[in-house]
């Protein structure tokens, strides 16, 4: 069996073998006239001496030197063939007109090989789009959309990247973290995932062929899917060909032709885990200490999501780099198909369903299924992800069947603690119960809820004394550490804690076994040896503002409410699956679409709801100040996410939440709908998450508006009710409401935390009688037009706002106002801006 030096070092090999590419492009004097492999290699073997992570860089290729000697090339060879083997960027010289190598050919955007989903045989194409390389490298991914116009990537800002690189390479080096897979992994995603993985400019017939054919797949995703396939084809030659692999170079058996045949070997699995019960465990919570039991119940799924990953590859020997994705309840990765993968399998899913089952009561399950598949099958993936899709809902279908003798068994009695008493935040009756103290208020609770609310607490502190928090995973249970400062998941702990880097008082606990980085792009944090990133979505208000749904609705700007929005992409399943084209449904490309959605709802989103430098300005709605959102994700994750907070801030994070995945795919044709839903913060969780889900399934369904049909999704449920297309020429859309709304600005003014009427202008009266009206419209279908003119003529206003009078009368009047109810939805912002606190029962 390989050991795990050698895996890590084929790992590495992987990870590192097309680096001359990206320094070949830096134009450095010391590389004119070598190849990329030679200087890949050259710079490899300085920091890594003469090793298999430096001879892959210069034996990977079919015409390398001692490619067919050694059977460790042989699969990182084959390896890198099975990772490009979908490449379009090929010349055809009976159909194409030229093909030239260019350095400075840009990446075009993964998003803009997708196609309409919304349609029943999708094939209207978006329009092009292009990823620069990011104009500033600093401690943080910055924002940086991709755009319409192919622009260039010249070597001096490859050289710029290139310096950063090596700068954050030497501060893993210093602290020997240039072994550890995860902080090289992350610090290539960070360099290369905007850089092209090759650069051949091929000119086609048309325009539209031509950019077919222009590069699409990152350096990183295809470093990243090579190192994934050497460690399977190793392993499945491995327990296949025995003893040979170190007698003799299995040239025929690794790289043959006949390994790519319809009717050869599947040498890969495709592993799926899907954790069910999710959205029940989340909202089933009282109001008491509501807002840190969700974030702790969400950061908890995302834990042991990655503590199920983590599993999993330590059983199977495999890295990261393995992972396709991870997120919103689901992840996938690539494994070996061996023997000995599908048996450790079905171990860690026993094992881990066990603890579900007797910490939650079968209220959550992992499902845990694999399909083989072929290297033939990486250029159109879709049958293996069906096959997997499909595996996984028959499996739902039988869920608790592993638990059946505990379910069908005699009722058990209620816990002595019970008696009288049950947790008042998920109503258990079976487990030991304890104290907890949440404010002014003692409540009993059962274990895993107690860990919970202290999680959600841990992460508000860490993310309170430190800009980045930390998580510290234990192997064995911490004794120096108070219970209250971790919680357990299966047999090992995490502890959330402030990252204070660069401070010698404050270093990272050497005693813990891995330290999970924060949403930490900056490489020279990653110091312990079990250093790694994690990306979540946990945006929370600033230190200094309200972080309870009380104070957030009471300190908030406008009416006392708390607000709910879900969101989630339309259509995902057709997007990777029919809305890419065929011949373009490849492995490669799945997993940069995977990455780049990923990103945007586990690391982006926080720096949109942050306002932070670079991201899009954030809105505000009437003139209201401008202030830290008080908002926060409940979780955000896969394709979708779930706000609370006060509700005119959920509103406007939702609006820019949609503005940004607009700019950052670049695609009309991907789209998000979304629901909202407003209530008491004295209100149980579970009500308004219905409530939003709710109005997010309106917004997703056909409707009928008069006597026409209106198709389903790209739409926005505003406060429960009123849905509107997020853009939409011909009828009344979200951009219209806030059109509507900026009529009716000039007559407000900002008076503390709330909107007041301006002197001599339009009284609230005013506002309610036009609300009236158009809702009588709405309701009824006809438009009382006198009773307008009579509301209109009667109100007289101060000759400073005459013009935004007469703005605003001929905008009602006018067609602009076709519909009337993105209207009536201004006016009930407007008029809940214009009221303040009101959370109290």
């Amino acid at each position: 069996m390989l050991s795990h030096e050698k895996r890590r070092s084929l790992c590495l090999a992987g990870l590192f073998h097309d680096l001359g590419k990206f320094k070949q492009r830096a134009e450095r004097s010391e590389d004119r006239g070598k190849t990329h492999g030679e200087i890949g290699y050259r710079w490899l073997q300085g920091h890594y001496g003469e090793n298999l992570v430096a001879l892959g860089a210069k034996n990977h290729h079919a015409s390398d030197e001692h490619v067919w000697e050694v059977n460790d090339f042989l699969v990182l060879y084959e390896a890198d063939n099975c990772s490009a083997s979908e490449r379009r960027t090929t010349y055809d010289n009976k159909k194409d007109v030229s093909a030239v190598w260019q350095r400075d050919v840009p990446l075009a955007s993964v998003f803009s090989r997708v196609r309409n989903p919304h349609e029943d045989d999708p094939h209207a194409l978006p329009p092009p789009a292009f990823w620069e390389l990011p104009r500033r490298i600093g401690p943080r991914l910055g924002w940086q959309p991709p755009k319409a116009e192919e622009g260039q990537n010249p070597s001096d800002a490859y050289g710029a990247l290139w310096q950063g690189f090596e700068l954050e390479f030497q501060a893993l080096k210093a602290c020997g973290n240039h072994h550890n897979v995860d902080s090289v992994m992350h610090l290539l995603e960070k360099y290369t995932g905007t850089v092209p993985s090759m650069t051949l400019r091929v000119r086609g017939t048309d325009d539209k062929e031509t950019y077919r054919k222009h590069p699409d797949v990152s350096l990183f995703d295809h470093l990243k899917t090579t190192a994934a396939f050497t460690l399977c084809l190793a392993d499945f030659c491995w327990e296949k060909y025995g003893d040979e692999w170190s007698r003799r170079p299995l040239k025929e058996e690794i790289a043959g032709a006949a390994t790519w045949g319809e009717d050869a070997e599947s040498p890969f699995l495709l592993v799926g885990g899907d954790l069910s019960g999710v959205q029940r465990f989340l909202y089933t919570i009282s109001a008491k200490g509501a807002l840190k039991s969700l974030k702790g119940r969400s950061f908890f799924l995302e834990l042991f999501l990655e503590h199920a990953v983590d599993t999993v590859l330590e059983s199977l020997g495999l890295f990261r780099c393995n992972v396709i994705f991870t997120g919103g309840g689901h992840f996938y990765l690539v494994a070996a198909n061996t023997r000995k993968t599908e048996e450790a399998l079905r171990e860690v899913k026993g094992r881990l369903n066990r603890y579900l089952f007797h910490d939650f009561n079968g209220a959550l399950e992992l499902f845990l299924c694999w399909v083989p598949f072929r290297k033939a099958d990486l250029k159109d993936v879709t049958e293996p992800w069906q096959r997997l899709s499909g595996a996984l809902e028959e499996a739902k279908k039988r869920k608790g069947e592993n638990f059946l003798a505990e379910l069908l068994g005699e009722p058990q009695d209620p816990h002595p603690d019970c008696y009288t008493d049950k947790c008042q935040v998920c109503g258990r009756e079976d487990r030991a119960l304890e104290i907890l103290a949440i404010r002014e208020t003692a409540i009993t609770v059962c274990e895993p809820c107690r860990d919970q609310y202290y999680l959600g607490d841990l992460l508000q502190q860490a993310a309170r004394k430190g800009h980045l928090p930390v998580i510290y995973r234990w192997d064995r249970e911490p004794e120096a550490i108070p219970r209250n400062r971790y919680i357990r998941i299966e047999d090992r702990f995490y502890q959330p804690a402030a990252g204070y880097f660069g401070r010698k008082h404050e270093e990272l606990n050497r005693a813990a076994d891995a330290v999970f980085h924060l949403n930490d792009w900056d490489l020279s944090h990653f110091q312990h040896p079990g250093s790694r990133p994690l990306f979540a979505g946990v945006y929370l208000p600033p230190e200094d503002a309200p972080r309870d749904l009380e104070s957030m609705a009471e300190r908030g700007f406008g009416m006392g409410r708390i607000g709910v929005v879900r969101m989630d992409v339309d259509r995902l399943g057709r997007i990777f699956s029919l809305s890419l084209p065929p011949g373009e449904r490849t492995f490669s490309l799945t997993a940069s679409l995977s990455r780049q959605l990923s990103l945007f709802f586990k690391y982006h989103i926080n720096g949109i709801l942050e306002g932070a430098e670079g991201y899009p300005e954030k809105t505000l709605l009437a003139g209201r100040p401008a202030g830290p959102r008080l908002t926060t994700v409940v979780y955000s994750g896969g394709d979708d996410l779930f706000l609370i907070g006060h509700w005119l801030d959920t509103l406007e994070a939702a609006l820019d939440i949609q503005k940004a995945f607009a700019a950052f795919t670049a695609n009309p044709f991907i789209t998000i709908s979304a629901g909202m839903a407003v209530g008491s913060p004295h209100e149980p969780v579970y009500r308004l998450a219905d409530a939003a889900g709710e109005a997010e399934r309106l917004a997703k369904r056909e409707r009928r508006e008069g006597a026409k049909t209106i198709a389903g999704r790209q739409s926005f449920t505003l406060l429960g009710r009123h849905v509107f297309p997020w853009k939409d020429s011909k009828k009344p859309d979200v951009a219209k409401v806030l059109e509507a709304l900026k009529h009716l600005e000039p007559f407000v003014d900002v008076d503390g935390r709330s909107l007041k009427t301006r002197p001599h202008g339009l009284s609230k009266g005013f506002y309610y009688k036009l609300l009236q009206l158009v809702r009588r419209q709405r309701q009824d279908g006809v438009w009382l037009l006198p009773k307008l003119a009579y509301l209109f003529g009667r109100t007289k206003v101060d000759g400073s706002l005459e013009e935004h009078w007469g703005a605003l009368k001929h905008y009602i009047f006018s067609s602009k106002a076709d519909g009337w109810r993105h209207v009536e939805a201004a006016l009930l912002i407007l008029l809940m801006m214009m009221r303040e606190g009101g959370s109290k029962p």
